[in-house]
């Protein structure tokens, strides 16, 4: 099978629903894209609300990695004893552990490059809203027909590495094994 950006998409919110599974209340779910004030209006009965956005992919060609950029969307309805948003602010310190630590077999480490901006405006405020938006960034390996992770076809000019190491005062033993291949050798001389 291979791995699409849908699935990439898909295992953020379904890694955030696993971390967040004890708190019913919080609302987890996909979400296409950015907000107007309408669309907030209308999502307000479904807060307070983690919704994730893939914005964007880039491909660098390098064997098959590409860098996925999400926004999770942190949209807090206050209450009269919450004039301040706080409940928005836990969320956000709750989300963030989990975004660097998101996991999959085919991604390069957790999230990385996360930052959380408040998107706060007097316009929301006057229906007791308030929206973070959680910007961060995924590497990912494997997006391609069939999957995978492609390796580069070069790896079997490695031939191996042996080395012992001092413990104490014993003396070091150090061996390296290469097989030079002349033909790509950048020596003219070489034969």
């Amino acid at each position: 099978m291979s791995v699409t950006y849908l699935n990439i998409r898909d295992r953020v919110v379904a890694r955030l629903a696993e971390q967040f599974a004890g708190q019913k209340q919080i609302h987890i779910a996909a979400h296409p894209g950015t907000f107007n004030e309408e669309e907030i209006r209308r999502l307000v009965t479904r807060t307070p609300a983690i919704l994730t956005s893939l914005m964007r992919v880039s491909d660098r060609d390098v064997n098959d990695e590409s860098f996925c950029d999400f926004v999770n969307w942190v949209l807090y309805r206050a209450n009269n004893q919450d004039t301040l948003y706080d409940g928005a602010l836990e969320i956000v310190s709750a989300l963030i552990p989990v975004i660097r630590n998101m996991d999959a077999g085919w991604c390069i480490d957790g999230g990385r490059g996360i930052e959380a901006e408040c998107l706060y405006s007097g316009s929301l405020d006057k229906i007791n809203i308030t929206l973070w938006a959680v910007k961060w960034r995924w590497q990912v390996r494997g997006v391609a027909e069939g999957g995978g992770i492609l390796l580069p076809g070069d790896l079997d000019w490695f031939e191996g590495y042996d080395a012992g190491h001092i413990v104490g005062r014993q003396n070091i033993n150090d061996e390296v094994h290469l097989e030079v291949d002349n033909a790509h050798s950048n020596d003219p001389n070489s034969g």
